[in-house]
């Protein structure tokens, strides 16, 4: 019988060997574990609760295990620094071969520069954004902690096979990154949870015109509108990008022509318009030109969904020359050092610094509440992952997601307009 993506990857991790479809409940074999800052809990603290009177005996693969201290990078509390130092002494103790201490990132993005995960794999994580793996044809699952520390200490863990989900973008790739707005569109057509608990497939002629940074945001996204798995097919520009970045010899996966799907949606982006997220939902989508005129007071790009080079090229080609718009907050943090050191080279940086904006260290800091506060009554429109109410601080105050182009147009107009009216100037 025919299989999707994910019936093809469960099958192949079935500790029992046998074949597995849609609803089967199995224990898989995974090929990496990625921790970040709540890796205390896992190694240390779950371990004294269940007995283990210094902290977890041992680990199943030191070599397959990848802590990436991205959120508490540099730390902003004496908390953060104890519970850091904590991790270190685990991650020694333990033999762990792959630890970022002091490199400042985002732990998905620095997966990806170091080539840790590689088609065809299962690697779980302990968030939610892991399912941006997807990008390059891994099946990437955010995980609980206590299944954490299961994994840690086995390598296995159970999962149920989900239903699939094909979406077919069909068009033609602009000049500027659309990823966003085609996950905002379907949120929109579909509401934010049209694949709730299923594996969403990407397929169609856009697809394979569409750049790794932008593959990663919409496999990133794919949480927020339910999915457990967000996969892409394996193709030339995967394998280009992991040239000379690993000598793991890997095993793509794709799906069988005549697999069974929920439903197949086709999305046409040559029809789609610029779209914005209102406050304080994801899925509330409208045209962008239905919010134009709202002043805001800050502007953001960055993030596991939005902070790679792409998002950070369009806004310096927005900017170059102009200036950002007095009394807006213009925050862009690279998602790693790696895309920070890029954007250097390339002279990214110094075209948004004189134009008036914040380039601010790279990691999850700016969509958290923990850069970038915003006040009661305030206004931000933000390439970052979610906006629901105190995301950035206020729960008085509100949040408009968008794609790096809207918020850099933004930015330089004071407030929300359409790109559209820029495109020719760019």
């Amino acid at each position: 019988m025919a299989q999707t993506f994910a019936e093809k990857l469960f099958s192949r991790k079935n500790l029992t060997g046998d074949l597995a479809y849609a609803g089967d409940v199995v224990e898989a074999k995974i090929d990496g574990a990625m921790l970040h800052y709540h890796a205390n809990e896992p190694l240390y603290d779950m371990a004294i609760q269940a007995g283990f009177k210094n902290g977890m005996p041992s680990v199943w693969d030191p070599e397959k295990i990848y802590v990436l201290l991205d959120h508490h990078q540099p730390t902003l509390s004496l908390k953060q620094a104890d519970e850091n130092a904590l991790i270190r002494k685990e991650v020694e103790r333990l033999g762990i071969q792959h630890f970022h201490d002091s490199e400042p990132g985002i732990a998905h993005q620095m997966m990806l520069d170091y080539a840790y995960m590689r088609p065809g794999e299962l690697i779980v994580g302990n968030d939610s954004h892991t399912i941006s793996y997807g990008a390059i044809n891994v099946g990437g699952n955010g995980i609980t902690r206590a299944d954490m520390f299961y994994a840690l200490l086995y390598g296995e863990l159970w999962f149920q096979v989900p239903e699939s989900i094909k979406i077919i973008l069909n068009g033609k790739n602009p000049n500027y990154p659309i990823a966003k707005d085609i996950i905002l569109y379907l949120a929109g057509q579909y509401g934010d949870d049209f694949a709730n608990s299923m594996s969403i497939e990407y397929s169609g002629s856009l697809s394979s015109q569409l750049s790794l940074d932008s593959r990663m945001c919409l496999s990133a996204h794919g949480v927020e509108v339910g999915a457990k798995l967000a996969t892409f097919e394996f193709d030339n520009k995967v394998q280009e990008y992991l040239n000379g970045k690993t000598d793991v010899p890997y095993d793509p996966i794709g799906a069988d022509s005549l697999a069974v799907y929920s439903k197949e949606i086709t999305v046409n982006v040559d029809e789609m318009p610029f779209v914005i997220a209102k406050p304080h939902q994801f899925g509330n989508i409208a045209p962008i030109d239905e919010t134009a005129g709202i002043k805001i007071n800050q502007a953001q790009i960055g993030s596991c969904a939005n902070g790679r080079y792409e998002d950070i090229e369009i806004a310096a080609r927005v900017l170059k020359g102009r200036k950002v718009a007095k009394g807006v907050r213009f925050l862009i943090s690279p998602a790693s050092q790696t895309i920070y050191l890029q954007c250097l080279k390339n002279g990214l940086i110094e075209t948004l610094i004189e134009s008036g904006a914040q380039v601010i260290t790279p990691g999850c800091g700016i969509c958290q509440p923990k850069i970038g506060f915003i006040s009661d009554k305030e206004v931000c429109i933000s390439s970052t992952t979610r906006n629901f109410k105190g995301r950035k601080g206020s729960l008085n105050a509100d949040i408009y997601l968008a794609g790096p182009m809207s918020v850099a147009y933004a930015a330089l107009c004071g407030e929300i307009r359409n790109p559209k009216e820029i495109l020719n100037d760019i």
